[in-house]
C-alpha cells in the first residue's frame, strides 16, 4: 500500500483558488453545472452554449443538456466575459455574487478551496496506476480518487488538514487502528445481536478484548460499569476538548488506540477491516462536511437500524421473485451503540445529549462482498475513465456488447430496486456509494445495498406487509407522535417516487448513461428507452401486485428533483429543496 510521507501542515494552501489547475477547473465545471441544473442562475443555450449572468459578471460555457436536465460542461471552455475578451473565471467573485449570506458564500469558497487543495494534494503525492480494472474491492475503494461526480465540494472535508489527508482520506490508503472509549453504560444505548461480551468476543477476538479490559481494570476500580465504544482517531481529537468534562468526571475513560488495522472507503466515515477483511465494516461518525452533509450520525437512527436491516432481510427471503432471481443482496447492518443522556437528565445541555451525534458505531456485514463466484465493485467505478483514456467498463463492453450488456445492467440493478418499491412498499437511498456490483468476468450478476439506518422511506398504507414493519415507537422516543416526513414515513407515495428517481437515475445512471453516448455513440435516449422496456417487462410479470404499480408514475413528464447546492447555499442544513426537470422515462 502506498504510505505518503508528507510534511505535517495544519492549513490547506488557499492560493490554489487563484491558481489555474486541472482540479480548479474541475471544481468550477461542477459549480457551474450545479447552478445552472438547479435553476439557481437563470441562462440562454444555443448552438452548445450557455450565456448566462451571476451579479454584474456575464459568463459564458460549453456543453450540452443531457438527460433529466443534466447540464455538462467542457471543462477547457467555462469563461467569465470581459470587454473586447474572455477570461478564466475568478472564483471568488462568481461566488461571492451567489445568493446566500455572506457567512454561507464564505463557508462555500473555502470548501471549495480544501477541494481543490485536496486535490492538488493527490496529484503531487499518489501515483495513479494505469489501470484499475484488475482491482479488488479493498483496492478500489481508495484508488477511487475521483470524487462525487456532481457536488462541486466534492472533496471539501472540513476539519481535514493535509495531515489528516495523508492519513484518513481513502486515496491515502493508510491503515490505522481505532480509539476506544469506556463509557458509563448509564450513557450508551444498544441493539446488539448477541449478549454484550459474547459480541465484543466475536467482534474483537481474545487478545484485542484482553488488553482493552485490562486497560480499562488499570483505570478504574469499578470497570464493569462501563461499556466500550470506538472513535475514529480523527475524531478523538476533533472532540478533544468535548470529551475533558466526561472524562474528568470519569464519566468516559480513554482507552487508546487498539485492535485491528483498518482503512477509509469513499464515504470516508466507513471503514473496512484490513486484517480481518471477513469481519465488519463500521461506520462511525465524523464532524465534517463533505458535499453537502455534516458527516455525524443521527442518534436515533443507530439502533433502529439493525431492526430496519432485519426488516429487509425478512422481506427479501420470503419473497420468491428475489429467492428466483438472486439479483438482490443487501448489507446487514447488525449491531449499533450511541451515546445518550441517562433518563434522568435529558438536557440537551448535558455532555451526552451533545455528543451522541458524534459518538456511535453502526456494524455492518462485509459477507455479501466476499462471494467466491463473483467479484464486487464500487458502483461509481462503472462511469469511472481510467488512464488509457477509455472507461474502466471498456472491456466489458467491447466483449458483450453495449446494449447487451446494459440490459443486464438495468436488470440486476433497477429492476431489483423498484422491485422492493412497488412490490413491498420501500424505497431506498440507491444512489453509487450505496451500491456496489457484483459480476463475473465483467457480466453484471447483482447489486448489493446498503446504509439503511438513514436512507429508507415508506408511506403505511402503501406497505404490502405492514405487520412486519420495525415497531419504531419501540425503538427510540423521538419516533413518539413524530410527524411524517420527518423521519423513515412518508406522506404520500410521490416522495417514495422522488428519493428512488433521484438517488438512482439523476445523480447515478446518468452518468453511465452519458458515459455510453461520449465513448460509444449509444445515445442517452437509447439507455433510457431500455429501462423503460425494462420496467415494462417486470409489470408483465407482476400479478398480484400490478394494481400497486400504477401508485408510482415513473412515467410523468416532468419530476421534481432534490437542488444539493441550493440546499448548501441556503445554510438551512435540515430543510429540503427541490426543482423541476425533464423526464426522460415520459413516452415521447
Amino acid at each position: 500500500m502506498n504510505q505518503p510521507n508528507i510534511e505535517r501542515k495544519t492549513q490547506l494552501a488557499h492560493w490554489l483558488v487563484g491558481q489555474n489547475t486541472a482540479s480548479k477547473a474541475r471544481m468550477i465545471k461542477q459549480l457551474v453545472e450545479a447552478l445552472l441544473f438547479e435553476q439557481i442562475v437563470p441562462y440562454h443555450y444555443t448552438n452548445g452554449n450557455f450565456w448566462f449572468a451571476v451579479g454584474d459578471t456575464r459568463y459564458i460555457a460549453r456543453g450540452q443538456i443531457s438527460s433529466f436536465g443534466r447540464i455538462r460542461l467542457d471543462a477547457t471552455y467555462i469563461k467569465q466575459i470581459a470587454p473586447f475578451k474572455t477570461a478564466t473565471i475568478d472564483l471568488p467573485t462568481l461566488v461571492n455574487a451567489l445568493p446566500a449570506s455572506a457567512a454561507t458564500k464564505g463557508q462555500l469558497l473555502n470548501e471549495l478551496s480544501q477541494t481543490i487543495g485536496f486535490c492538488e494534494w493527490n496529484a503531487a503525492h499518489l501515483t495513479r496506476p494505469e489501470s484499475r480494472r484488475s482491482f479488488d474491492y479493498p483496492a478500489l475503494e481508495s484508488a477511487i480518487l475521483e470524487g462525487h461526480p456532481y457536488h462541486p465540494c466534492f472533496k471539501a472535508r472540513t476539519g481535514f488538514s493535509l495531515a489528516d489527508h495523508a492519513n484518513y482520506s481513502p486515496e491515502a490508503s493508510r491503515y490505522f487502528k481505532l480509539h476506544w472509549l469506556a463509557i458509563k453504560r448509564t450513557f450508551l444505548a444498544s441493539n446488539l445481536p448477541t449478549e454484550e461480551d459474547c459480541f465484543w468476543q466475536q467482534e474483537l477476538g481474545d487478545k484485542t478484548l484482553h488488553v482493552l479490559q485490562q486497560r480499562l481494570k488499570a483505570l478504574s476500580p469499578h470497570s464493569q460499569e462501563y461499556g466500550l465504544l470506538p472513535i475514529h482517531p480523527w475524531q478523538r481529537n476533533a472532540l478533544g476538548a468535548a470529551l475533558l468534562h466526561p472524562i474528568n468526571t470519569k464519566d468516559i475513560i480513554d482507552l487508546g488506540e487498539c485492535g485491528d488495522s483498518y482503512q477509509a472507503t469513499i464515504s470516508v466515515r466507513t471503514l473496512l477491516n484490513i486484517t480481518s477483511p471477513q469481519k465488519a465494516h463500521v461506520k462511525l461518525p465524523m464532524n465534517m462536511v463533505n458535499t453537502s452533509s455534516l458527516r455525524t450520525i443521527e442518534p436515533h437512527s443507530v439502533t433502529t437500524s439493525p431492526a430496519i436491516s432485519n426488516w429487509l432481510d425478512t422481506l427479501i427471503k420470503q419473497d420468491s421473485w428475489y429467492q428466483e432471481k438472486q439479483h438482490l443482496a443487501i448489507q446487514h447492518e447488525y449491531a449499533g451503540i450511541v451515546v445518550r443522556p441517562p433518563s434522568t437528565d435529558a438536557s440537551s445541555e448535558h455532555w451526552a445529549s451533545q455528543l451522541a451525534p458524534s459518538l456511535s458505531v453502526i456494524f455492518r456485514n462485509s459477507q455479501p462482498l466476499q462471494e467466491t463466484h463473483s467479484h464486487a465493485l464500487p458502483f461509481a467505478a462503472l462511469s469511472l475513465i481510467e488512464q488509457d483514456g477509455l472507461p474502466f467498463i471498456d472491456p466489458w463492453i467491447n466483449k458483450y456488447g453495449c446494449e447487451t450488456w446494459l440490459n443486464q445492467l438495468i436488470e440486476v440493478t433497477v429492476i431489483p430496486v423498484w422491485h422492493l418499491l412497488v412490490k413491498h412498499g420501500i424505497a431506498v437511498e440507491a444512489h453509487a456509494q450505496n451500491m456496489i456490483l457484483r459480476h463475473q468476468k465483467g457480466w453484471p450478476t447483482s447489486v448489493v445495498l446498503r446504509d439503511f439506518h438513514e436512507s429508507v422511506e415508506y408511506v403505511e398504507d402503501y406497505l404490502a406487509q405492514p405487520e412486519l414493519k420495525p415497531d419504531f415507537c419501540e425503538l427510540h422516543p423521538d419516533y413518539v407522535d413524530a410527524p411524517d416526513n420527518q423521519y423513515y414515513w412518508m406522506s404520500e407515495v410521490d416522495a417514495l417516487r422522488e428519493l428512488l428517481v433521484d438517488t438512482l437515475f439523476v445523480y447515478n445512471l446518468t452518468d453511465v448513461a452519458t458515459l455510453m453516448q461520449r465513448f460509444y455513440h449509444y445515445e442517452e435516449a437509447q439507455f433510457w428507452q431500455q429501462v423503460t422496456r425494462a420496467l415494462s417487462d417486470y409489470e408483465k410479470t407482476a400479478q398480484s401486485w400490478r394494481s400497486r404499480i400504477q401508485k408510482i408514475d415513473l412515467l410523468a413528464p416532468k419530476v421534481q428533483t432534490e437542488s444539493l447546492l441550493a440546499k448548501k447555499l441556503s445554510g438551512q442544513g435540515t430543510q429540503e429543496f427541490h426543482h423541476t426537470i425533464p423526464n426522460p422515462l415520459h413516452p415521447l
